[in-house]
């Protein structure tokens, strides 16, 4: 779809429409999922946060998506990104090392010329990949691969041998404290206006660019159908030079910006990613990577939603949520080809799923559903539901493999729709049922457990009882019973007579919960065990109402 061929679709039906829904429905989702609320308690700093991230992302998204729009790739964002930020950084300290040295304002002229400097090396990188593309004849990915490879590693060079010519001491980052220069990307006060206002105006002068010029129907045309654009006599190499000029550049004002952000300029790990992020943005914003079809203002939502989604997810788990991105975004990617490549798949008749192969690749997602499911499950919904992972992976898995029979079924668009509907109440009702299922499910379980120990469970007024006295257990037992036993609600009193269970054993026991307030044990026989004196005594210490014997 062109910038032109958007504006005649009613807005509730366009994509950027179905983008905003999927925002709202993911903020309304982490606040509800975010113990500490972080988008009400804090929304100011979260916006901030969160608008600043955006803005970063949708610069060298944009150029990405212009690049996708003329047919092309480039796989080489995020070492523009890392590049440019070294350029520009090793540019101020050759002018002005002494403020460099000292962490002090480097003067406008070395800022504008260092920065001036390195978005024109953006523009020669741009032309060095058309130029591998049109004369060489290089395809578009195999090009950017290689400055993806080349570019962070001549980064690295740059800087040491820079660093030990003007500082005595080859160097891996050089860090930037000029104030001046930081607040371009509004480190130093702690806004994201001047970004925000930044990426709107490069927005408009591509919407312009791509819906309101002779130029910018060309770029469709030669990602439409390249021969049909250079039969017509489209200037298709110019076209070329043109997008990944216009990428490399907006890749190097990012790298420009984050230096500016983090006050240091690191080629080993900036822009990691970045390229990655770059066209999962373009995607799901709803460009085709056949080329052709995409808009300006569906990268800026696709940017905002890829963020949104990132944030959510570090909000919801806190502690290594950077673990999981890759994932995520690589699971987005995947998601929006499938489904902007599904109306073209149904103008076609053929169907998703189909033949042997189909049937491997629903085993595959489903196991991946499984997985993803297990790994992110209980952080996601941590305290919200008492499923362990592995009925949780049961859950999604079932869930992933009945939608994907769904769309597999030889049905109309209307039926499909209406399975659709019941599938996403059937998972409703399953997860809740198999949730209220699950605690007594594991309490049969614990029971099943203690009996072949030759120990019994015993419920009584004043609560349940565990008797395991003169039977085989153990710490390595008793820590895999307690995972069940935490399911009994007034759990009371532990018989440990004459086991060999021991001091572990016993954390093992009171350590299931997290509190000694939310331990509802309050009589423990341990006598003749291996439990030493001092380890019940530190017990007792720690809950004041545990009576012993």
């Amino acid at each position: 779809m062109t910038e032109l061929d958007s504006s005649r679709i009613p807005f509730w039906r366009r994509h950027e429409f179905a983008l905003l829904v999927s925002i709202f429905a993911v903020l309304v989702l982490t606040t509800f999922l975010d113990k500490n609320h972080n988008y009400v308690t804090e929304w100011q700093q979260s916006s901030i946060d969160l608008s600043r991230q955006t803005a970063l992302l949708s610069l060298y998204a944009l150029g990405a998506a212009v690049v996708i729009i003329a047919g092309g790739i480039d796989l080489s964002t995020g070492s523009v990104v890392a590049f440019s930020g070294t350029i520009c950084a090793t540019l101020m300290m050759l002018m002005a090392p002494e403020a460099i040295e000292k962490s002090t304002p480097v003067g406008p002229l070395v800022m504008t010329t260092a920065i001036t400097v390195t978005l024109l090396i953006g523009v020669l990188i741009g032309s060095l990949h058309a130029w591998l593309i049109t004369e060489v004849g290089l395809p578009p990915f195999v090009a950017t691969l290689g400055t993806l490879v080349g570019l962070r590693s001549l980064s690295r060079a740059i800087m040491e041998a820079a660093t030990q010519a003007v500082q005595g001491g080859a160097k891996t980052q050089i860090s930037i404290g000029d104030k001046s220069f930081r607040e371009l990307s509004g480190a130093i006060s702690g806004t994201s206006w001047n970004l925000v206002i930044l990426v709107l105006i490069v927005g408009a002068m591509l919407w312009v660019l791509l819906g309101k010029t002779v130029t910018g129907r060309h770029l469709y045309a030669l990602g439409g159908n390249e021969q049909a654009a250079r039969l017509s006599g489209i200037q298709t190499d110019r076209l070329k030079w043109l997008a990944y000029c216009l990428s490399a550049f907006l890749s190097s004002l990012a790298g420009i910006l984050y230096v500016g952000q983090l006050s240091v300029a690191d080629p080993q790990t900036s822009g990691r990613g970045y390229e990655l992020n770059a066209i999962a943005a373009a995607v799901v914003g709803g460009c085709s990577l056949q080329g052709g079809i995409g808009t300006i203002p569906g990268t800026l939502l696709g940017s905002l939603f890829l963020r949104v989604v990132i944030d959510g997810v570090a909000k919801i788990i806190k502690t290594g949520a950077d673990v999981y991105e890759g994932l995520i975004v690589g699971v987005l990617v995947v998601f929006a080809v499938t489904f902007t490549r599904s109306s073209s798949a149904s103008t076609t008749q053929r169907r998703l799923f189909s033949g042997a192969l189909g049937w491997v690749t629903m085993v595959n997602l489903t196991l991946l559903a499984g997985v993803m499911m297990a790994l992110l499950g209980s952080k996601l919904i941590e305290g919200r539901i008492t499923m362990d992972p592995v009925w949780q992976a049961g859950v999604a898995a079932s869930a992933a493999l009945s939608l994907m029979l769904i769309l597999r079924a030889n049905n109309s668009v209307q039926a499909k729709r209406k399975l659709g509907a019941i599938w996403a109440v059937g998972l409703i009702a399953a997860t809740v049922g198999s949730d209220l299922t699950y605690p007594g499910v594991q309490r049969e379980a614990a029971k099943s457990t203690v009996l072949g120990l030759g120990g019994r469970i015993i419920a009584t007024k004043d609560g349940v009882i565990v008797d395991l006295n003169g039977t085989k257990c153990d710490d390595a037992t008793i820590k895999k019973l307690m995972q069940r036993l935490k399911y009994f609600p007034n759990l009371a009193e532990f018989r440990l007579r004459e086991t060999s269970i021991t001091d572990k054993g016993l954390d093992a026991i009171f350590r299931t919960w997290e509190t000694e307030a939310d331990c509802p044990v309050t009589r423990l026989d341990v006598g003749d065990s291996a439990v030493t004196p001092n380890g019940l005594k530190r017990l007792k210490q720690n809950y004041p109402r545990l009576t012993t014997p």
